[in-house]
């Protein structure tokens, strides 16, 4: 196995991995991506090339697949009371990448391996709809998600007009305002009072929320609005009450939802990985290797895939026919290494399900 890493480092199949890594459009995808390890049995490469072959079908359309957000589930602790709106609506954009992934493959594809691989996606269209038209652009639960907390919101609306009447008309008269050190009000624990004159403190009737430093200045609440403060902090109360209630709601569907969702996880991760490879044979102009059970290797204008220059000079290169054994020689500088480790590279390539320039 050491031997074998090492094989590998030495023909810079770590530097493969990275590029192809680029092509996965998920962190997942890219997870498979950079932890590869090409296949020795037969049939498993002859699969993942076949893989690699209907992702590119569809990448020649040209087309892809809308692959967008995929959440990670197993962060999820669906055990926990609720769920924050962040995590729901991250299920929801993951909802929707399944369902349209599986939709897609399923009119595009027949007779393939990644429609079967779609058919596992789970497509729950209710859910999806249900956590995304209870929030709204900035994450936050829509004023209307519910019928008890539209009637809140209307009644929090109606009290805090009430307040700020009542509060303006204080400000307005004089028989209040000559107490003020500032004819404005300021809060104190989410409550409205006022900077009322040490002189006045006892002509102000109200309750005493905060004293300045130096006792010049009293905040008070005048009893005028503290039923109005009272009544507008028990309806948030009530309105952060039903939220949780929403959250709660929702974090039980998903719960129903979870084993599903975390398979689609692994099987989107799959699919994209595959496409990723078709991804990286589209920018390579690379073609499908021949899988034979006999040994012989045999390559026709083979391209190293870490050579970024213009008119790069191909090789043939053929062992298992006529020749047991090669020698190749030459000046330096003249490419021999670069031959022998694309004639590695290809063989990893290839047994990895990629495909080769």
């Amino acid at each position: 196995m050491e031997i074998t890493l090492k094989s590998r480092k030495a023909l810079e199949f770590d530097k493969i991995l990275d590029k192809l890594s680029n092509f996965a459009k998920t962190e997942q995808s890219k997870a498979l991506c950079a932890n590869l390890t090409p296949h020795d049995n037969i049939a498993a490469i002859k699969r993942e090339l076949q893989c690699t072959r209907e992702a590119k079908f569809i990448l020649d359309m040209p087309n892809d697949i809308p692959i967008e957000f995929v959440a990670n589930i197993s962060r999820f602790n669906v055990l926990t009371s609720y769920l924050t709106e962040e995590e729901l609506i991250d299920i929801a954009k993951t909802l929707k990448t399944s369902r349209l992934v599986k939709k897609f493959l399923s009119e595009n594809l027949e007779n393939a391996i990644l429609k079967d691989l779609a058919e596992i996606l789970i497509a729950d269209r209710e859910l999806e709809d249900k956590i995304f038209n209870t929030f709204d652009e900035n994450l936050n639960i829509r004023h209307d998600a519910t019928a008890e907390l539209k009637g809140l919101y209307s009644a929090l609306r109606d009290n805090e007009k009430n307040l700020r009447t009542t509060v303006s008309a204080l400000l307005n008269s004089p028989d209040f305002s000559k107490h003020l050190q500032e004819n404005i009000y300021t809060t104190r624990d989410d409550r409205i009072v006022f900077q009322v004159m040490a002189s006045s403190k006892s002509k102000v009737p109200g309750i005493v929320h905060d004293v300045s430093a130096t006792n010049k200045t009293f905040y008070i609440e005048p009893a005028q609005i503290v039923p109005l403060n009272n009544k507008i902090r028990e309806i948030k109360s009530q309105i952060h009450s039903e939220m949780i209630k929403i959250l709660t709601g929702l974090t039980n569907l998903v719960k129903d939802d979870i084993k599903a969702l975390s398979l689609s996880e692994k099987t989107l991760a799959e699919i994209d990985f595959h496409f990723a490879k078709a991804r990286y044979a589209v920018k390579l102009q690379a073609v499908e290797p021949d899988i034979l059970t006999h040994k012989i290797i045999e390559f026709e204008n083979m391209k190293h895939p870490l050579l970024n220059v213009e008119n790069i000079v191909t090789n043939n290169f053929e062992i298992g026919k006529d020749y047991k054994s090669v020698v190749i020689t030459g000046s330096n500088t003249g490419g021999k290494t670069v031959t022998i480790k694309t004639i590695g590279l290809f063989i990893l390539m290839a047994k990895s399900g990629m495909f080769l320039p």
